[in-house]
Order: C-alpha cells, then sequence, then structure tokens
C-alpha cells in the first residue's frame, strides 16, 4: 500500500485493500466572507452586514476553527492537497465494500475531540462517540483524544452497510466529533465519507468522472467551543453582551462548506461529464435546506430534479450529467436563508464537449404573460368555511388575521401576479382554473419542446421569470447575479427556453417545477409572481396541450 493522505485536527487515516491517508486536527483562523467580497449582485448590503460587519461588539466574517486535515504520513508533516471547494469540512474518506479503514488521529489542537464514522461497521473501541453507554474504560479510550494525543480507529464497510443494487453507486455519509457532537461540528469538525459498491472506489471513481461534496448548514458559532477566542478579537470584547439577540443572529453562519454569498472557491465541471453530488445537512430547527442548481438538472434516486430537499443529517447522493455551459448558481431557496448569503456558484466548461448544440426539433409552444398588480383577497366569502364562523370572530383563531383593528391589514392584500394572455397584443386575457387562486398559469412542454414566453411588465417595479428544470441561455435566465433579462416597468422580453431532459424513466409522464420571478426573489415570491411548470414524457401532450392520454384522470402535482 502507497501513502495517500491524512487529517489536522488530529487523524491519520489508512484505507486497507485501497490507501493509506493521514489526518491531523488543528485550529486556525477562517473566512467565511473572503476579503468581504459579495460577489452576488443581488445580496443587500443590510443582510450581508447582519453577519459579516467588524464592529466592537460584533465578531464579524472571520472565526476560529478547529478542521479535520489529511496528512501524506504519519509523520504528519506535509499536507495533502486538497480541493479548495472543501471550505472548512475535512478531506473526502472513500472505501467499498469489505474494506477497511485504518483512521490514525492526532490531536493539534487545544482541547479534547474524537472521530465518529456514520453509515460504516465499527467496534466499541472505534465508536468515537462519548456518552454513558457502561462500557468498560478500555472501550472509552477512542471517545476523547486529549490534546497532543493520537489513537487509531478502525471501521470495516460490511455488505450489510453497503449501497443497495437500487442506491447510487457510492452513498453519502460523514465523520465528525463526537465528544461533544453540536459544540465540535459547530467549531468546524466534520467531513465527508463515501461508502462504495465492489469495484467502483478502488484508486478513485471509475463510474463517475467527478465527487463533489456540499454541506448546507446553519454554522452557529456561539455553540462553538471558540466563541470567546472569538469574542476576544471585537475592538471593545468587554463590551459583548452574549445574550443580546443580535449579537447571537451575527453568529448564525449561512454557509455552503463555510463560504458565504457566492465566495465557495473552485467548483468546475465539464459539460458531458458525469458529476456524482454528495450533499448532506447539518444543524438544529432552522437548517431546513432547499439546494437548488440553476442551468442544469440531477437524478436523485431515479428521479429527475433541480432541487434537493436536506434536513440536519440527512445525506443525499444525486447524479448531474451537466449540459448547460456557463457560471450557475447552487443556493437554498428558503428565503431567509437566501437572503442570508446561503449562495455559491459551480461553473461548467466545454471541455471540448461535442454536446454544444441544442437544436430539439421538437414543438415550439408559445406562452403570452403579463404581471399585473391586484388586490387580493385571501378569504372572500368572509368566513371560515371549515368551522362555519366569522373570520373576525373574537374567539376564531382567523381572527388575529382577518381583524382590521390597531392597524392591521386584514385578509385583502395588493399583490402582483402572472396573467396569461391569447396572444402578444395582450389585449385578451385566458380564462384562469381557479383552483390556482394566486399562481401564474400552467405552463407545459414534453422533452424535445421550446418554450417561447412573451412577457409585458404591467406592474411598477422590475421583474422576471425565471424556470426550473429548464435549459437556457444566460440571457434567458431572469436571474440577476449576472446582466440579463430583468423587465422594467412597461417594457417586454420574449424568454426562450428548451426541455433538454424531460423525466426519467421511473418519473410519472409529467413532473412538476415552477417558474417565478428572480430579480428580487424574496419579494417577487411573496409579492405574488409564481407559477407551476409541468415537464412532459415524449408524446404525452396532446394537441391542445393538455395530458391527451391521462385525459379522465386527474393529475396531482406538488
Amino acid at each position: 500500500m502507497e501513502p495517500s493522505a491524512g487529517l489536522f485536527a488530529a487523524c491519520l487515516l489508512f484505507l486497507l485493500c485501497s490507501s493509506v491517508q493521514g489526518k491531523g486536527g488543528v485550529e486556525r483562523v477562517y473566512y467565511y466572507n473572503p476579503c468581504f467580497l459579495f460577489v452576488l449582485l443581488d445580496c443587500y448590503p443590510r443582510h450581508a452586514s447582519t453577519f459579516l460587519l467588524k464592529a466592537p461588539h460584533l465578531i464579524g466574517g472571520v472565526y476560529k476553527k478547529a478542521m479535520f486535515r489529511e496528512y501524506t504520513d504519519a509523520t504528519f508533516t506535509h499536507m495533502a492537497p486538497r480541493p479548495a471547494w472543501l471550505g472548512f469540512l475535512g478531506p473526502i474518506l472513500r472505501a467499498e465494500v469489505d474494506d477497511t479503514i485504518v483512521v490514525y488521529v492526532k490531536n493539534f489542537a487545544s482541547r479534547n475531540y474524537s472521530m465518529h464514522p456514520h453509515g460504516i461497521f465499527y467496534e466499541k473501541d472505534a465508536e468515537g462517540a462519548l456518552y454513558p453507554d457502561a462500557t468498560p474504560n478500555k472501550w472509552k479510550v477512542d471517545d476523547s483524544i486529549p490534546p497532543g494525543g493520537s489513537y487509531e480507529y478502525r471501521w470495516v464497510v460490511r455488505p450489510e452497510f453497503a449501497p443497495t443494487d437500487d442506491d447510487a453507486n457510492c452513498l453519502t455519509w460523514v465523520y465528525h466529533s463526537h465528544v461533544d457532537a453540536p459544540y465540535d461540528i459547530s467549531s468546524g469538525l466534520i467531513g465527508a465519507l463515501l461508502t462504495c459498491k465492489k469495484g467502483k472506489s478502488e484508486s478513485g471513481r471509475n463510474d463517475v468522472d467527478q465527487d463533489v461534496v456540499v454541506m448546507f448548514t446553519v454554522v452557529d458559532e456561539n455553540m462553538s467551543w471558540y466563541l470567546e477566542d472569538n469574542i476576544q478579537t471585537c475592538s471593545d470584547p468587554a463590551g459583548v453582551d452574549r445574550e443580546d439577540p443580535d449579537f447571537n443572529e451575527s453568529n448564525l453562519m449561512h454557509a455552503i462548506n463555510g463560504y458565504m454569498f457566492g465566495n465557495l472557491p473552485g467548483i468546475e465541471l465539464c459539460q458531458g461529464q458525469t458529476v456524482a453530488w454528495h450533499l448532506f445537512g447539518m444543524g438544529n430547527e432552522v437548517d431546513i435546506h432547499s439546494a437548488f442548481f440553476h442551468g442544469n438538472t440531477l437524478l436523485d434516486r431515479g428521479h429527475r430534479t433541480d432541487v434537493l430537499s436536506l434536513f440536519p443529517a440527512t445525506f443525499v447522493t444525486a447524479q448531474m450529467v451537466p449540459k448547460a455551459t456557463g457560471k450557475w448558481l447552487l443556493a437554498c431557496q428558503v428565503n431567509d436563508h437566501l437572503d442570508a448569503g446561503m449562495q455559491a456558484f459551480y461553473v461548467v466548461h466545454s471541455c471540448n464537449s461535442d454536446e454544444g448544440s441544442t437544436a430539439m426539433g421538437g414543438v415550439v409552444r408559445n406562452y403570452y404573460l403579463a404581471a399585473e398588480k391586484i388586490l387580493w383577497d385571501y378569504a372572500p366569502s368572509g368566513k371560515d368555511l371549515i368551522n362555519n364562523i366569522s373570520l373576525t370572530d373574537p374567539d376564531s383563531a382567523s381572527e388575529v388575521f382577518f381583524g382590521t383593528d390597531g392597524g392591521r391589514i386584514g385578509g385583502r392584500y395588493m399583490k402582483v401576479i402572472y396573467r396569461e394572455y391569447t396572444d402578444s397584443t395582450f389585449t385578451t386575457a385566458k380564462s384562469h382554473s381557479k383552483h390556482l387562486g394566486l399562481l401564474g398559469p400552467v405552463l407545459r412542454a414534453e422533452e424535445g419542446d421550446t418554450l417561447k414566453v412573451t412577457f409585458i411588465n404591467k406592474a411598477k417595479a422590475n421583474y422576471s421569470i425565471h424556470p426550473h428544470g429548464l435549459y437556457y441561455e444566460k440571457r434567458f435566465q431572469g436571474r440577476v447575479y449576472k446582466p440579463g433579462s430583468h423587465v422594467g416597468p412597461g417594457e417586454n422580453f420574449t424568454y426562450i427556453w428548451q426541455v433538454v431532459e424531460g423525466p426519467s424513466p421511473t418519473d410519472s409522464p409529467c413532473i412538476p417545477y415552477l417558474y417565478y420571478s428572480a430579480t428580487k426573489p424574496v419579494l417577487d415570491t411573496n409579492a405574488g409572481l409564481v407559477g407551476p411548470l409541468l415537464v412532459c414524457k415524449k408524446g404525452v401532450l396532446g394537441e391542445n396541450g393538455m395530458q391527451g392520454t391521462y385525459s379522465l384522470q386527474t393529475q396531482w402535482h406538488k
């Protein structure tokens, strides 16, 4: 076996039958937003300053962290190379069925830490998790490695822990310190572990061209072991109120691999080459994330999508074959998280690919949409029709929303919605299915089709239309981090989108996406500018654009 790597938070890893690695744990200063650089044009300074402003009683965007780092051998003198996009994550550990991973951990940090894996077999003396399990002391040494100490962990990818026949070839797991897991992870000690089917990971992946690991989490620096050290970097540390809600909020770093506001470096992909995306979420009740990949779609457990849902301690493996070249946004679509900077970029290069042509040969489907201001009543009957009482009954649950005393608005609001018209003159509006409510009209297309959407803005602010799940050139994206197609009041624009990838063979005949205004995504969608988009398999839609072969069935899309 040849040495290949090691860790910084005091650990050294050996992968029997595959490679030998060394790892160690260290403490260092970490920049969530290097050089205070705001790459994204649509992030407002007031949002960024909440988390990144350096002030007498605010830490800013630079924190002391503990991190796992990999070394080339057990001398812990030379760090192994690593992709910049890993951020503060530890190195990616890989093993396949019947492999044994041997991890040599050396603790260069200033307090006790450990290393605990998910998704793999271990004996009690290699669990690396401190809790009252009534085991003898000889089985507790692995649970807490003191500063300057070291320990050898052995983990096995037994067949019963391996990916099943229906799983991806390699599954996503994590490892992390588990002396006090919430504090250890918030301090930075976490990394990815991939367990693979036999023959898929020897000397690197042979079934995909690239692995990319991404962690979405609101890093709570208030729960870091280094909070006091970080407070000392303030110009007036003695005046810091640790219980101040604004101070606590400033330490909630909405990060992707530890970077915010588009600063995650170096995710470089090639058009037409297979990429395995490994995503996981960590944290607490605020860590509900919708990871949205602009520009390209993925297969998640056989389902075509461009959004992956993450919760704390959930692990997702999805496969992408990028079709659209360019610089694309990867962001959490939860409104608060989007504003707070949980956004990054990935770049797709042509890499001499012959997939540059987007000639489709399908049907061109024309739609004519307008953004229009309306007065919307959330309950036009004036009654709670579930309980058959007035919405403003003093004892009702609805009164708080529909009452108008004390300066409250009640249930009627000014909104902006998408309305469909019959042609480009925008004189005759099409009928709108009542059940759609505020939603815009349903746009439908099959794989191979082109959607040509003529949009006129009849409202008083800049708006756009941005689709999920479709191929488009940058100027047809409707997103403002790249100069593009937001539409001013009274102006019009024609978007051209293509359905390059339809539902997978195991998907239903049509799969739901959405479209929305993305000039200021949070404000625009709350204003009302959002609508459904159905992408169907070839031959599903009839001449009228409806699901002809399913005319007797009600199709539910959510």
